[in-house]
């Protein structure tokens, strides 16, 4: 909230625990299919009554055990080979990083097993189901313990062995009007550019 002023001058800041993610994406959409999809996604978020996982991108993400950046997509294709019919390989899931305790509502701290990774940098983001957290603090209280201190708190309790999705982290987030997305479909031929901004879903 804002800091309110006393008759002396001295400032109090008044925290608050309703702060949410907000985000914003632009994207420009060709092609029959892609309006066609574009409009149907409208459709099935019906203004803010919907909600959807909104990804999280990121300059620096975390790496595996071998020091190596965490790949974008999730398809694995054939190693200094290219098919013909440009295809690839699913991915399973991989566990990356997992909670090593269980941890309550509301938590800002979390013991966390390193099960292919080097771990998770003050900075860096990571999501436990649908919820997005950012990483304050990383150490080790032991040689086999890493704790981590987050924010925002955990928006519901988490067991452990919980999965940490540090590739695609997500949020659960929903339109912040009830006009976003649209555009003007006079120049849907052409290429419409769309700006979207989303607020987290609590």
């Amino acid at each position: 909230m804002e800091p309110q002023e006393s008759i002396s001058g001295a400032e109090t800041i008044v925290p608050t625990l309703r702060g949410k993610w907000m985000a914003t994406a632009t994207m420009v959409i060709h092609g029959e299919a892609a309006v066609l999809q574009w409009q149907a996604f409208l459709a099935q978020m019906q203004g803010r009554i919907g909600t959807t996982l909104v990804p999280c991108h990121t300059w620096f993400r975390p790496k595996d055990r071998n020091g190596h950046s965490l790949p974008l997509e999730d398809m694995a294709d054939l190693s200094d080979a290219q098919t013909w019919e440009h295809f690839g390989m699913e991915n399973s899931e991989i566990v990356r990083i997992r909670t090593a305790a269980a941890a309550p509502l509301r938590a800002t701290r979390m013991d966390l097993e390193l099960v292919n990774s080097t771990g998770l940098r003050p900075g860096q983001v990571f999501s436990i189901g649908e919820r997005l957290h950012r990483v304050q603090l990383h150490w080790q209280p032991t040689s086999t313990t890493h704790r981590i201190q987050f924010e925002p708190p955990l928006r519901q309790a988490v067991p452990s062995g919980a999965r940490l999705e540090i590739e695609h982290p997500v949020c659960k987030m929903r339109f912040t009007t009830e006009t976003e997305g649209l555009f003007n479909q006079d120049y849907a031929d052409f290429g419409p550019k769309i700006d979207i901004s989303f607020q987290e879903a609590i």
